[in-house]
């Protein structure tokens, strides 16, 4: 539908009825089954397509809006994807695309979308793959769990340095010391480097760039989804839970232990937990001190 104009969409419809196929110039055009319904449902309904609606349909079209997007609207409006998407280019016409996105924002774990319904190839599924440290078929898993909760439009804004790194909204890439400063400013530490390297089956350093992509992209879960599953192969020391002497000393008070068994203590919880779901579990603790 989005490769051919509403105008031609709609006179296509009309001479083919109600089959989604037709042979134009020797070449086959086919609507999705979902399209055609949703145009012949308008049309039996009295739905006029005035030449605003014909130009808000395009407006949607050309904007960065996708399905995904449209099958949200749909919902908070009680409609069909196709008028969603008519909804959609009307806000686009009147500057209200903050509408739009808050209706998009109100289906979150409500609409759920799928990797098909962003219009992506293969070859952004391999990029997302090997940015996120998946397979291809996991990523394009992941790809539509971010779609269903930003929408396609939220999706593409958020991974467009990884599905367009040539974007002119891109012209420089973080480097890998940008990325590192990045997981130097952040919540992580030393152990859970170690336990991303051991998933990653790289060097600790490698391993805090990594850390720091994942914090640039906005999905440190993946990141919290890898400490985790070494929550009992990965063994962390005193020293790599970056805690502090004081800091032993306010854990003994707390447990009511030595401190030599506080450091032990908070050593195997690092290991289970890392570093960043200790603070998350005893940082208010260790604020006390």
């Amino acid at each position: 539908m989005s490769n051919i104009s509403v105008m031609s969409a709609l006179a296509l419809v009309s001479a083919v009825g109600t089959s989604a196929h037709a042979e134009v110039a020797g070449a086959e055009i086919v609507l999705p089954e979902a399209e055609v319904s949703a145009i012949l449902a308008a049309s039996s309904s009295g739905l006029a397509f005035t030449q605003r609606n014909r130009a808000h349909l395009d407006l949607f079209f050309a904007s960065e809006y996708g399905y995904c997007d449209a099958r949200k609207v749909a919902h908070v409006w009680n409609t069909d994807p196709f008028s969603a998407k008519a909804i959609i280019g009307g806000k686009i016409a009147n500057g209200l695309t903050d509408l739009v996105n808050s209706d998009i924002a109100s289906t979150s774990g409500r609409v759920a979308c799928d990797w098909g319904e962003l219009g992506l190839g293969w070859d952004q599924a391999v990029a997302l793959a090997n940015y996120w440290g998946r397979s291809p078929g996991e990523a394009k898993a992941k790809a539509g769990d971010m779609a269903s909760d930003l929408g396609h439009r939220g999706f593409m804004r958020t991974m467009e340095h990884v599905l367009n790194p040539a974007h002119p909204q891109y012209p420089s890439a973080p480097n890998d010391a940008a990325y590192q400063r990045m997981f130097f400013d952040s919540d992580y530490g030393y152990c859970d480097a170690l336990k991303v390297a051991h998933v990653w089956g790289t060097d600790v350093g490698s391993a805090k760039t990594v850390i720091g992509q994942k914090i640039a992209g906005g999905i440190t879960d993946l990141v919290d989804v890898d400490i985790a599953s070494t929550a009992t192969s990965v063994q962390c020391s005193w020293v790599d839970t970056e805690l502090e002497f004081d800091d032993a000393l306010t854990l003994a008070d707390f447990w009511g232990v030595s401190v030599g068994e506080a450091k032990t203590k908070a050593t195997a919880y690092t290991s289970e937990w890392g570093n960043r779901g200790f603070h998350e579990r005893l940082g208010s603790v260790l604020a006390r001190g």
